[in-house]
């Protein structure tokens, strides 16, 4: 099931970094380090908590695979991991994805209102 007016379901198919029956590794478009990316489920669904097992594995398997991708292409010191589940902090979305932020030494994450931090 898709939504209409959601950027996660309808994404461009030449912007997939990766993709399995399940999920698909996207860049994020508003980025807060070089090759922060979501990985989200292709269903259409608002909270983690509403994924199924198989969506939950499969979103887990993309997550190690991105993390694998960015560090062969980016060599990043680690990596900010999290996702905001339900309507807060102004979310524009209600298409539950998972930001995998690279981290970089020397390098300040700033974290935006996505976040809950206000610059």
């Amino acid at each position: 099931m898709t939504e209409l007016n959601c950027p996660y379901c309808n994404f461009d198919e030449y912007d997939v970094l990766a993709k399995n029956d399940f999920g698909v590794v996207l860049p994020e478009p508003h980025s807060l380090s070089k090759g922060h990316s979501v990985i989200v489920p292709l269903r259409h669904v608002s909270s983690f908590f509403d994924v199924t097992d198989k969506e939950r594995k499969s979103l887990m398997s993309l997550l190690e695979q991105a993390r694998n991708e960015l560090n062969l292409k980016y060599q990043p010191t680690g990596f900010h991991i999290g996702f905001n589940d339900g309507h807060v902090f102004g979310e524009e979305t209600a298409h539950v994805h998972i930001h995998i932020i690279p981290r970089y030494d020397n390098q300040k994450l700033a974290l935006d209102s996505r976040w809950g931090f206000e610059n």
